[in-house]
């Protein structure tokens, strides 16, 4: 069963009848500390074919609404005010998504009354009598890409990227002494093809700057 249909915008959420079969949970907030990034592969078309050009992505945590932890100041029940949390995150350097302007947050009626709140990329279907997620990634990471584009989140700072291509050049380390055995062989050759592709996305950010994300959406 597809329960895509049960869902709405975070700014929309009103109660419904038919329910997701699942434990209610408390609004969220996505988040991005600019030393923090992700290597990774977009997926591009290159004429008729496809390639995987490296880059750098921000990393984005999620972080629930939960009265009592992290300063959240409970206003009713279970519903909590993080205005105190927000601005602290905000003083340390965080960039804060607010899920009413970047439209991230769907929201489904729970079980016991209450409400499922999850990210847009997200989907839930019943198989078996049991309730199956599964998460867009890719659509995630082209909506990261598109919030560089569009200056919410900055460019990578040289500094950073370098320290992710220094703390991948330590893994190979552990495989020297038993690169003789063909699978090892094949681990390091892949370790290093990473490597290099880290100095491409690296190179390819500091020479096009923004450009180089444009041409991946």
């Amino acid at each position: 069963m597809n329960l895509d249909n049960l869902s709405q915008p975070w700014s929309m959420a009103s109660p419904q009848n038919t329910r997701l079969p699942i434990s209610p949970d408390h609004p969220f907030y996505y988040k991005h500390f600019p030393a923090n990034w992700d290597f990774q592969y977009i997926t591009v078309k290159a004429g008729k074919k496809t390639k995987e050009v490296p880059v750098f992505l921000p990393s984005i945590d999620m972080e629930r609404v939960v009265p009592g932890v992290n300063g959240v100041h409970q206003i009713q029940g279970e519903l909590g005010d993080p205005s105190s949390r927000l601005g602290k995150l905000r003083q340390s350097g965080h960039v804060v998504l607010d899920p009413n302007v970047h439209d991230y947050m769907r929201v489904y009626p729970a079980k016991y009354g209450g409400r499922k709140h999850a990210p847009k990329w997200e989907t839930f279907r019943i198989l078996a009598g049991k309730v199956v997620k599964n998460f867009d990634r890719v659509a995630f990471d082209l909506w990261k890409i598109q919030l560089m584009i569009d200056g919410h989140i900055q460019l990578p700072h040289d500094h950073f990227m370098e320290l992710e291509i220094i703390q991948a050049r330590k893994h190979p380390e552990r495989y020297i002494s038993s690169q003789h055995l063909p699978e090892v062989k094949t681990k390091l050759e892949q370790l290093y093809k990473r490597i290099a592709d880290m100095e491409e996305a690296r190179k390819g950010t500091l020479e096009k700057g923004l450009q180089y994300y444009e041409e991946l959406i």
